[in-house]
């Protein structure tokens, strides 16, 4: 295990990913996703962020193909892909009436933070080669 590559990539890639979702989430599609003011608490958003970050980073650096930004988007969107699904089908679960359009306006959007994300991560590793 590089363990260079994964501190890089998952710090760099926790912090992008901080940063990307508070540009969408919070600004872009605050109208579509409403927060009570107050309620959210951004120390576990950072955590979940950074966690998210170290598992790209995790992934890229066992493998070593995903070293350039192409490979990263590929990657990114893929892992972005089946972890979005994952986690809204099961809190979809819990929701006695469920929002088609807004889970495929928060898949799409993740799927775009996960790619670019994936492609900061890659060219992280690329660099610590």
């Amino acid at each position: 295990m590089n363990l260079k590559k994964l501190l890089g990539g998952g710090i760099v890639g926790g912090i992008s990913f901080f940063l990307l979702g508070w540009i969408t989430y919070g600004m872009l599609l605050k109208d579509y996703f409403p927060q009570e003011e107050g309620t959210e608490n951004l120390t576990f958003i950072f955590l979940g962020s950074m966690s998210y970050g170290f598992l790209f980073g995790w992934i890229f650096q066992l493998n070593e193909g995903i070293g350039k930004c192409v490979s990263g988007i590929k990657a990114g969107f893929g892992i972005g892909l089946f972890t979005t699904l994952y986690v809204l089908f099961f809190q979809a679960m819990n929701q006695p009436q469920i929002d088609v359009q807004l889970m495929v306006i928060d898949t799409l959007t993740m799927l775009i933070i996960s790619a670019l994300m994936g492609a900061i991560v890659a060219v992280v590793n690329g660099k610590l080669s």
